[in-house]
């Protein structure tokens, strides 16, 4: 699932397009310092966790706060893996794209 995707699924319950975006933004740019080396896995993962009790907390009102936690803190663990594996991604892209160019 590509990071889109799974921004997507996130905020797919929120009514509020201003929210929705709000959100959105947040988490890509939580990638994008990931990425760039400016926070490390955990504060990536500490961060996602606090968005993504927050969005659960909103949209899931009748879950207890152990199930709130307990589903934010899987999502924040869905979402490092998207952050990895994208992060990989861009990096081999990066260093063999031109190598994998069609010749045509």
């Amino acid at each position: 699932m590509s990071l889109q995707q799974k921004i997507l699924t996130l905020i797919g319950g929120i009514p509020d397009p201003a929210t929705r975006v709000d959100i959105a933004t947040t988490v890509n740019y939580l990638f994008q310092l990931y990425v760039g080396g400016h926070i490390n896995e955990e504060t990536a993962r500490t961060e996602l966790y606090n968005v993504c009790h927050d969005v659960i907390s909103i949209t899931y009102p009748d879950l207890t706060e152990e199930e709130v936690r307990k589903k934010a803190n899987q999502l924040a663990e869905e979402f490092m893996k998207v952050f990895r594996v994208e992060n990989v991604h861009r990096r081999m892209v990066s260093r063999f794209g031109s190598a994998t160019r069609l010749p045509y």
